[in-house]
């Protein structure tokens, strides 16, 4: 069984290297995100108000159909490669709401699921998040969304009521998956939006940023992977580690960034009997 696997996109449209596959793994982030640069100059104690209300809610509005219709572009062309293509929801795609901050339910027209509106077009793209799907006696389970390592392991303490309500969302979250792994048989895929924490694959490599040097992959990814020892967990949103590691007996690869990445997976059996990068690491 081969597999394709695609890094972030943010709305560029994919080059195909690999020409013989049977089905397309995608961790998210097919949309493009204009307002990434904003967001990323917001001052520090500003970040509890979302980027639209800072750039203005008619100029985002604009901004976010552009991303919307650069997301639908990709999954248009995916969707063309005559194969199943298993997806789950990256933290730029429009999912609807944000698990983590109130604020954003301020706004009705933020909480459009333009995800859910795009995957209904398209016949081959197959959404995992949080399901189940099995494909020719492979079994993949999805958990997208994650951007960061879900617990605010990095706020000062006493924790403040959105982050206490950050904890109680994120253990929602681990047991979701836990009941869907206890029901998987192998061999498993375990499709993740972000990478699992600490590993080589998430520490963030950024100067400018305040979380410079830290780790910034999931924990709950990391929890399920501990746990549960899925043969391969697939995964992107840091965008400078394209590459692998293990956790145990799991391989953990990160999808990387860009049009021009691909990677072939070839499972027999319950083995992994080839993983290729495009371009190497």
């Amino acid at each position: 069984m081969r597999f394709l696997i695609l890094g972030d996109l943010h709305g560029a449209l994919p080059k195909i290297h690999f020409k013989e596959f049977d089905a397309v793994i995608f961790p998210g982030d097919f949309c493009s995100f204009e307002g990434r640069d904003i967001l990323f100059k917001i001052p520090r104690e500003k970040w509890h108000i979302p980027w639209y209300n800072i750039v203005g809610r008619k100029k985002a509005k604009e901004m976010i159909k552009r991303d919307v219709e650069r997301g639908r572009k990709v999954l248009e062309k995916l969707n063309k490669l005559n194969a199943p293509v298993f997806i789950v929801p990256g933290n730029i795609d429009y999912y609807g709401n944000s698990a983590f901050l109130k604020e954003y339910y301020e706004w009705k027209f933020y909480r459009t699921n333009f995800y859910k509106n795009l995957i209904k077009q398209f016949p081959n793209i197959k959404d995992c998040h949080f399901k189940q799907r099995k494909f020719k006696g492979i079994t993949i389970i999805g958990y997208g969304l994650s951007s960061s390592p879900d617990y605010p392991i990095y706020a000062k303490r006493p924790y403040t009521k959105e982050q206490k309500r950050r904890i109680k969302l994120s253990d929602l979250f681990l047991k979701k998956l836990q009941k869907l792994f206890k029901k998987a048989k192998a061999p498993v895929i375990f499709l993740s939006h972000n990478v699992p924490y600490n590993t080589k694959l998430d520490k963030i490599i950024n100067k400018s940023s305040p979380m410079n040097g830290k780790h910034f992959g999931s924990i709950i990814t990391r929890r399920i992977i501990e746990k549960y020892k899925p043969l391969i967990c697939i995964a992107g949103h840091m965008h400078e580690h394209l590459g692998k590691c293990r956790i145990g007996k799991t391989v953990v690869v990160n999808a990387g960034f860009g049009p021009d990445k691909n990677i072939l997976l070839e499972i027999k059996g319950n083995k992994i009997k080839r993983l290729e990068f495009h371009p190497k690491p």
